[in-house]
């Protein structure tokens, strides 16, 4: 394993389980997160950048957003994920991979949003 690669796993074995049968794979090499987290991670950086794109359109001006809007928002984002995890961990429905991360991407793009509008001071 190349030491790029090492440390991407040891990173993301801090916040990852990591199982093969949960991962994507590129060309025979595991991702160093499961499909879930692939799609969080992926989606908050797409939901992050978004919001700077918006920021820079409009001149850095101001964009307040409610805190009540910005919990409410993310706590409907969370369900696809949340179900997801409860029906798998409950024998229920687990789904592939694929459905994991999809079902991750709302929470994911949601959170990246709340965390730029905190960093640029529009959510407090």
């Amino acid at each position: 394993m190349h030491l790029a690669s090492a440390i991407f796993f040891t990173i993301g074995g801090m916040i990852c389980h990591q199982r093969p049968e949960r991962s994507f794979f590129w060309d025979g090499h595991q991702f160093p997160v499961c499909a879930r987290c692939t799609g969080l991670y992926l989606s908050a950086a797409i939901g992050m950048t978004g919001w700077v794109v918006i920021k820079m359109r409009e001149g850095w001006r101001p964009r307040p957003i409610d805190p009540r809007t910005a919990r409410t928002l993310a706590i409907a984002t969370a369900l696809p994920t949340l179900i997801s995890l409860a029906t798998g961990a409950l024998g229920v429905w687990d789904g592939s991979n694929i459905t994991r991360a999809l079902l991750s991407l709302p929470l994911g793009a949601v959170a990246g949003v709340v965390v730029a509008a905190v960093a640029t001071k529009d959510l407090r």
